[in-house]
């Protein structure tokens, strides 16, 4: 199944993810002040950040490895091609 998403269990956790992700954009958000919120969150050079990102993507890059055959090596070319556009719009390559 291409929308798997296998955890280290060996679960997959795909309609997990696609309920929550249906389930949040239904949810009402009440009273919830964003400006608060969003005074929480690191900066966005703080090493938190850099911490986040970089768990996030040897996640990501290890899942793929491991699923190679199902859709991972599509997926790493997939990070590359977004990676790249990052790093354009951030300034770090010239082209």
């Amino acid at each position: 199944m291409p929308n798997e998403i296998i955890t280290a269990n060996n679960v997959n956790i795909a309609p997990l993810v696609e309920e929550l992700n249906a389930y949040v954009k239904t949810k009402q958000v009440g009273d919830v002040n964003f400006e608060e919120v969003l005074s929480k969150l690191p900066k966005t050079n703080s090493p938190d950040w850099k911490l986040i990102s970089g768990i996030l993507c040897n996640s990501i890059v290890e899942w793929a490895s491991q699923n190679a055959n199902n859709g991972g090596k599509d997926l790493l070319v997939h990070l590359q091609s977004d990676i790249g556009y990052l790093m354009k719009r951030l300034g770090l390559t010239d082209s």
